[in-house]
């Protein structure tokens, strides 16, 4: 009981810090982890809508951060891993998204193969962890600004970004703002 408490201060403590994230998406991104380390990597998905106008750099892709730590120190190995996204032509109708309002579009990314098997790998790793009874914690992040144009002319467009864990589930709201703040939060984080 104390753990889920104290889980659940630093998460409120993390989401007041980053502004943007939406109230309505507070007991879906509460329970993310557990969510994560079922869903089928495959139907992990992420949506932004953005200006129209704006053209993501070639090269870049948002990333799914995953972090496994130990809750005693040297039980096991932590693990980082960071697994690329790509870009993918899914029909936003089929996806259960809204049609963008006139002037906006949707950049739909998904888990690329190799992240996927990483996922999948990564989910067993934190089960048998679990059941070998070593205390751990999984931590869950998703770097999107990449894909964002450092343009100034586009730093006051509206950014809204939406996940989806399951195609049963849909998306939900992750985090809504300006390109500015986006860029901003990530800039505080590498700090």
């Amino acid at each position: 009981m104390f753990r889920r408490l104290l889980f659940m201060l630093i998460v409120t403590g993390l989401l007041h810090a980053c502004g943007g994230i939406p109230l309505t998406s507070l007991p879906k991104l509460i329970s993310l982890q557990n969510d994560l380390l079922v869903a089928e990597p495959a139907e992990f998905m992420l949506a932004i809508e953005t200006d129209n106008r704006l053209v993501p750099p070639e090269d870049a892709t948002p990333t799914l951060i995953l972090k496994i730590d130990p809750a005693e120190p040297g039980t096991f190995q932590p693990v980082d891993k960071q697994l690329p996204m790509q870009f993918t032509t899914a029909a936003v109708g089929i996806l259960g998204l809204a049609p963008p309002p006139p002037g906006r579009k949707w950049l739909i990314y998904r888990l690329n193969q190799s992240s996927q098997a990483e996922l999948k790998a990564l989910q067993h790793r934190f089960k048998n962890l679990n059941k070998d009874k070593h205390a751990a914690t999984l931590s869950v992040g998703i770097a999107q600004d990449g894909i964002a144009a450092k343009d100034p002319a586009f730093a006051g467009t509206q950014w809204n970004s939406w996940l989806q864990l399951t195609r049963k589930d849909g998306f939900f709201e992750l985090w809504s703002g300006i390109i500015a703040d986006l860029l901003e939060q990530s800039q505080a984080r590498a700090k």
